[in-house]
């Protein structure tokens, strides 16, 4: 058997081993902190500091018009101990068009299993119809335009018209749009858990509507970095310097 003399050697030594664990820990999570002059500047997916605020955002939008999707800003004032989420959506989901809904939760879900429902809301605005697009004609669409020298080419239809030569009209591309801050300190220890890997974000509106996005894996890694961020006094420390 160990003495007590031992014992007290081997818990020291595991108390030590914990204590450079949990500092290492630290001190990669603010290893990869990047400063930025403004969140609008900041990067994707990564850890930034502006002023005394750490962050995280995430983007997430379907086909070639980016401007068609759902923004998030999860972040932590350390001085304030303070955790929240804003989210902005441009959704074209039609069950939104003439409603004031407004968006109450966010469930994060892994292969259709809930892993985190976010449902603290402090701020809310009711939903409208954005215009992204307007509807736009372009003449001579594609390659050819009419004219004698296609005369006894392949590209003619049977009406002598040229394929593509005519104008094309686009419609107008609109959303639903609004945003909501959340508290989300309650849920931090289940967000600290999540697994890293993609995740499946859906939105829920007051009129019961929804909508299905993504949560990439390297915002959801970059989550758990902002999370070990330590809490700091503002009366007698600073928060920790973004190196």
């Amino acid at each position: 058997m160990l003495s007590k003399h031992k014992w007290g050697i081997v818990s020291i030594n595991f108390l030590t081993i914990c204590s450079t664990i949990t500092t290492s820990q630290l001190i990669r999570a603010e290893n990869t902190i990047t400063t930025a002059t403004s969140i609008k500047n900041a990067p994707y997916s990564k850890v930034f500091q502006t002023g005394s605020i750490y962050a995280v955002r995430d983007h997430d939008f379907r086909g070639s018009e980016p401007a068609l999707g759902v923004s998030t800003l999860w972040s932590k004032n350390p001085t304030k101990d303070s955790l929240l989420l804003g989210v902005r959506y441009c959704v074209p989901d039609n069950s939104l068009v003439g409603s004031d809904a407004s968006l109450t939760r966010i469930v994060l879900l892994s292969k259709n299993q809930p892993l985190v429902t976010i449902n603290q809301p402090i701020k809310q605005t009711p939903s409208y119809q954005k215009v992204v697009q307007s509807s736009t004609t372009v003449p001579e669409l594609g390659f050819w335009g009419p004219g004698p020298y296609w005369g006894n080419d392949g590209f003619w239809d049977g009406v002598d018209e040229p394929f593509w030569a005519g104008a094309a009209t686009f419609p107008s591309v609109t959303c639903s749009a609004g945003g909501s801050r959340f508290n989300i300190a309650p849920f931090a220890s289940a967000i600290a858990q999540l697994p890293p890997q993609t995740l499946q974000m859906k939105l829920i509106f007051s009129n019961g509507a929804t909508s299905q996005w993504e949560l990439g894996k390297k915002t959801v890694q970059a989550l758990k970095e902002l999370l070990a961020i330590p809490e700091t006094s503002s009366n007698t420390s600073q928060a920790p310097l973004a190196k």
